[in-house]
């Protein structure tokens, strides 16, 4: 019988392995944040010479999970951007707005060469808006 040779699975089914993880263990927005009416993310890739990817937006309501981490848009690219201390400043009205901008932690394979640093950055906005009722 020949043998059978298991694939090693690409480094974005582990990512979206741990990204799952992360909403299934996560409180609701009404539960970590009871007078957010929702909160705004935009995140803006910046586009280097090989490659600009498109700009992403989410909108988060109170039923919403309350995860703030979001995949590297690079396909081949095993990291995750974590924006939860951005999101807390705003969602405990320490900022209205948080903005900034963020680099890829993760590591990708380009052309054939090993793993590298993927670096790619994002600009980001975080708004959270709050029900004035519960104050």
């Amino acid at each position: 019988m020949p043998r059978r040779y298991r694939k090693k699975a690409p480094e974005s089914s582990s990512r979206e392995e741990r990204l799952r993880q992360m909403r299934a263990g996560a409180q609701t927005l009404r539960s970590t944040c009871p007078t957010a009416a929702l909160v705004d993310i935009k995140l803006d890739f910046l586009a280097d010479a090989t490659q600009a990817h498109a700009a992403q937006s989410f909108v988060l309501y109170p039923g919403a999970r309350a995860v703030f981490c979001y995949p590297c848009p690079d396909g081949d690219c095993d990291g995750i951007y974590d924006f939860s201390s951005e999101a807390d400043q705003t969602l405990n009205r320490q900022r209205p707005r948080v903005a900034g901008i963020s680099r890829c932690p993760g590591t990708r394979s380009r052309m054939g060469q090993p793993k590298a640093t993927c670096g790619l950055s994002v600009r980001y906005t975080i708004v959270a808006k709050h029900d004035h009722a519960h104050r």
